[in-house]
């Protein structure tokens, strides 16, 4: 696979956990999009 695809994917996981920080209130869940942010973060510099 292109290493284009994991990016662009990173992209879009990143882009749903900062929305999910950004329009949510309970901190639980603010939580869990941070972590999803991180996880995007991980499989950017693992594609590379």
């Amino acid at each position: 696979m292109d290493i284009g695809w994991f990016v662009v994917l990173s992209a879009f996981i990143f882009g749903i956990g900062a929305t999910g920080v950004l329009t949510r209130r309970n901190p639980l869940v603010v939580l869990l999009c941070l972590e999803l942010m991180l996880n995007a973060g991980n499989l950017a510099l693992l594609a590379f």
